[in-house]
């Protein structure tokens, strides 16, 4: 296994979620799957890890990512072009079928218009040639796909982000246009000739869930299978780091890992590869100095400026899929739960966002805390411990925390 932190992960190097693979390959035998959580958690390693296993089973499997697409020509855009190069490996029947109709369709794509649900005839047109609804462009090409002798899986990354981006660019009609993409794809794309032959596998590492749950629509998605990437168990983050030890030869003990593994506190495998990255770095520059000494550099490394460019994320992804009000109040929970290493206790940050929201209607601040709390907690800043006797939400991520309250320091 190679020390790799930042790209995703293949062959030797995807380490320790081959059941995950395993059982996502199954579900999407009968099932569609929306696969959610924070960036640089593996979601695309563990996708592609999925569509190189469905390719030995003789599907066709093709990626797109859609976080700089804008609109709905866009991800058609995105689509087709991901296409164009099974076009070459079909066999000549299949081209004869649908290779033309196919090659067609980027025509159809520059000239299709986006109606608004509700408003009549009137559509967005992308330019002045003659239009058609994009959905009808869309379910074209994924008739034809079926038409073709082997099995497809999609996999669209990033597609919360296309969405928040559609409803961001267009405040007349924004949402209304997403509640029309998810329809399509929830009910058009079903009803489809052959559709159980196209699967999908949907990420984004902001969340779905929350867009959805936040402008009424939940409904949308739940024909979805919901999936998460947990993280490693104690053994399996150990065994890891120790299989890189190995690897580069560097004199990491059982108890050196457990000292690293205890430091995450949440070991997902891009911030174990992170830490030892830095480890092998303090390493060399370092000779002669204790290991214990190095790793804890090494994890003070990771929340420093330079070296935190994953943690803004974090930051930024509350403004992405909150308002402007809601994801200030989320912050302010957050730093108030990072001042201590285990967490805040949920009558102090209710208490927080009541003397924050002072002038509200009675009710509305405990509302919004709640709402608050859920989200929070389903996009894994935090989780409600109990392990102290009294329920405290805490980081989950302990070099997240440690990097909010640096951020919150003068």
């Amino acid at each position: 296994m190679d020390n790799i932190a930042g790209s995703p992960v293949e062959g030797d190097n995807f380490y320790g979620r081959k059941a995950v693979v395993a059982y996502m390959k199954e579900t999407l035998a009968n099932d569609d799957i929306l696969l959610l959580g924070p960036r640089r958690i593996g979601k695309t390693s563990v996708a592609r890890a999925v569509m190189a296993g469905v390719r030995i089973d003789h599907w066709r499997a093709i990626e797109i990512n859609v976080a700089a697409c804008v609109d709905e020509c866009a991800f058609l855009d995105k689509l087709n072009s991901a296409l164009k190069p099974e076009l070459s490996s079909f066999s000549g029947k299949t081209i004869d079928a649908i290779g033309g109709a196919l090659s067609r369709i980027a025509g159809r794509i520059k000239s299709v218009n986006i109606p608004v649900p509700g408003a009549g005839p009137v559509g967005l047109e992308l330019n002045d040639a003659d239009t058609e609804d994009w959905t009808k462009v869309g379910s074209d090409v994924l008739t034809l796909m079926a038409q073709a002798d082997e099995r497809w899986m999609i996999y669209v990354d990033e597609l919360p982000i296309l969405l928040f981006n559609i409803i961001r660019n267009d405040s007349q009609t924004g949402v209304q246009r997403v509640r029309r993409f998810l329809d399509w794809f929830r009910n058009d794309v079903r009803a489809l000739p052959n559709s159980s032959k196209v699967r999908w596998l949907i990420s984004g590492s902001v969340g779905l869930d929350t867009l959805v749950q936040e402008y009424g629509m939940a409904d949308t998605i739940n024909s979805l299978n919901h999936q998460s990437l947990n993280a490693f168990d104690d053994n399996e983050a150990i065994a890891m780091l120790l299989i890189l030890a190995q690897r580069y030869h560097i004199g990491i003990t059982e108890a050196h890992a457990k000292i690293i593994v205890s430091a995450v506190q949440w070991p997902q495998p891009y911030y174990l590869q992170t830490i030892f990255h830095h480890l092998r770095a303090l390493v060399v520059a370092n000779a002669g100095t204790s290991v214990d000494r190095l790793i804890e550099q090494a994890v003070d490394k990771l929340i420093q400026p330079g070296s935190d460019n994953d943690f803004h994320h974090w930051e930024r992804r509350l403004s992405q899929q909150l308002s402007r009000a809601d994801a200030d109040h989320a912050q302010a929970m957050l730093s108030l739960a990072a001042r201590e290493q285990f967490g805040a206790s949920p009558e102090k940050l209710l208490a927080a966002v009541e003397e924050r929201m002072s002038n509200a209607l009675p009710g509305e601040a405990r509302r919004t805390f709640v709402r608050l709390r859920d989200i929070l907690q389903r996009d894994a800043y935090w989780w409600p411990d109990e392990s102290l006797g009294s329920k405290r939400y805490r980081f989950r991520l302990e070099p997240l925390r440690r990097w909010w309250l640096r951020r919150d320091a003068l």
